[in-house]
């Protein structure tokens, strides 16, 4: 048995990551309130200790988990050579999935060795000239008297725009240590409260960073006998509003898939376009916190060859 293509465009939960992303911003914001509320469930331990982290942790690994959720649908509906995959058997696709692969692909985006020029071919879909940029986000919005000419004027910038949001998505999510670090027995952990720079004679602080909203997570790198531990600064509005542009774009990918594939209702015969925008990513991007990563590091260091480590 195998779930009918309409079923999966109307039942997608398009909306996961933006409704999930509110509810743990507003949470975050109210955090006494839960606070109360799970101290109901206490016995003799303490449940309200962490309450905050624990909020923040969430939030930024539902940011790496859209991120990881869109590329999967961008890369199962990207055309190869120009010919487009079968919207209507993208499950399969999705459910088969080279995710290995897909990470070496959203690491080359990351660095700019996969250039996104590709979202600018034109290709054919039913009949209709577009580029595979609007076929990705905005399908089934063509020039067929139903929509003004300046929106696809818009529609255009708006792709050539997401362009720069690829990249920057695609480096936050390079660096995976710490979403498999949360993914993976939650390795994270609340430790340093803040870092200071000490002068060598007479050991007064110079400077001082606050490190008491932040997370922590171990490392281990077995060739080079390496440990570290990797600390990092909640940025929680930036998570924050880099999940809303991430999560606008599976809403479009996967919106505008759903009317096409399985018509409107007559209910609602309204649709929200959403337009992106350079400026506004480079505002959801920009950092709030003056250190965002941290690592410690010990290295055992290997014993020199005889010799001084020349041969005679």
């Amino acid at each position: 048995m195998e779930t009918d293509y309409q079923l999966f465009y109307k039942s997608y939960l398009k909306e996961f990551h933006l409704v999930k992303a509110i509810n743990l911003k507003r949470t975050i914001e109210n955090h006494i309130e839960l606070e109360e509320q799970v101290k109901k469930y206490e016995i003799h331990n303490s449940l309200t200790e962490n309450t905050k982290f624990i909020l923040q942790a969430d939030l930024r690994q539902n940011y790496f988990h859209a991120i990881e959720t869109f590329f999967e649908f961008f890369f199962a509906f990207l055309p190869i050579n120009r010919k487009i995959p079968d919207n209507k058997a993208i499950l399969r696709k999705l459910v088969k999935s080279n995710w290995r692969k897909n990470y070496k692909k959203i690491q080359s985006i990351a660095t700019g060795k996969l250039k996104l020029n590709f979202l600018d071919e034109i290709i054919d879909f039913e009949g209709h000239k577009v580029s595979v940029g609007h076929y990705m986000f905005y399908l089934g919005i063509f020039p067929n008297g139903k929509f003004p000419d300046k929106l696809f004027k818009s529609i255009e910038k708006s792709i050539n725009d997401v362009k720069f949001g690829l990249i920057e998505i695609a480096k936050d999510f390079s660096d995976r240590d710490e979403y498999n670090a949360y993914k993976h027995a939650l390795r994270i952990f609340p430790s340093f409260k803040a870092l200071y720079l000490l002068d060598a004679e007479t050991n007064k602080v110079g400077m001082e960073w606050d490190l008491s909203n932040s997370l922590s997570f171990q490392t281990y790198e077995e060739k080079n006998e390496k440990s570290s531990i990797r600390t990092k600064v909640f940025d929680t509005e930036r998570d924050f509003k880099m999940t809303l542009f991430c999560g606008n774009l599976i809403y479009n990918i996967m919106a505008f898939r759903e009317i096409v594939f399985c018509g409107h209702s007559e209910v609602d015969k309204k649709i929200a376009i959403r337009i992106f925008d350079k400026d506004a990513i480079d505002e959801c991007k920009e950092y709030n916190v003056k250190i965002q990563d941290l690592e410690f590091t010990t290295e055992r260091i290997k014993k020199a060859a005889a010799n001084n480590g020349y041969n005679k």
